[in-house]
């Protein structure tokens, strides 16, 4: 089963999460995510290229100013490395549009970015699923007899 850490991206750019935008404009410049550390050097989350943008369209006076912990979203949750694509997928509060922090435990790992996880995704959905007959009887190949369910 195929996961996190073999389709992982390794670590780019890193930034205190009291860095100004404007430092992680400059950062964000040679990597497309970065990730964003508290004050005791701990993971936080990461701020994308895309999020600066969004932030410059919003307050295009004030938005240097600001810092790189306020732009990190809480609902972007980091993953383990040793998570499995198939449990990824199944997760619904993953933004399938949005890079993830990778963790080693507490320790950031790399990034999964959405490209990379598709197209993992579709070899390994067709590695574990073995191709079946499509049917028009339902019951066709079950041996699950309804008649004899205890719940009526």
């Amino acid at each position: 089963m195929t996961e996190v850490a073999e389709i992982m991206a390794p670590l780019g750019a890193t930034i205190l999460g009291t860095r100004s935008l404007a430092d992680a404009d400059a950062v964000l410049g040679e990597s497309d995510a970065a990730v964003v550390l508290n004050l005791s050097y701990r993971a936080i989350g990461l701020i994308t290229r895309e999020d600066i943008d969004e932030i410059k369209r919003l307050d295009p006076q004030g938005w240097s100013k600001k810092r790189c912990a306020g732009l990190v979203r809480p609902i972007d949750r980091p993953v383990q490395r040793t998570t499995t694509i198939k449990e990824l997928l199944a997760d619904t509060s993953v933004n399938p549009h949005r890079p993830l922090l990778v963790l080693d435990e507490d320790e950031p790992a790399g990034i999964l970015y959405p490209g990379t996880m598709y197209p993992a995704t579709l070899e390994t959905w067709e590695q574990e699923t073995p191709d079946q007959p499509i049917s028009g009887d339902p019951m066709k190949g079950s041996t699950h007899n309804p008649m004899k369910s205890r719940v009526r």
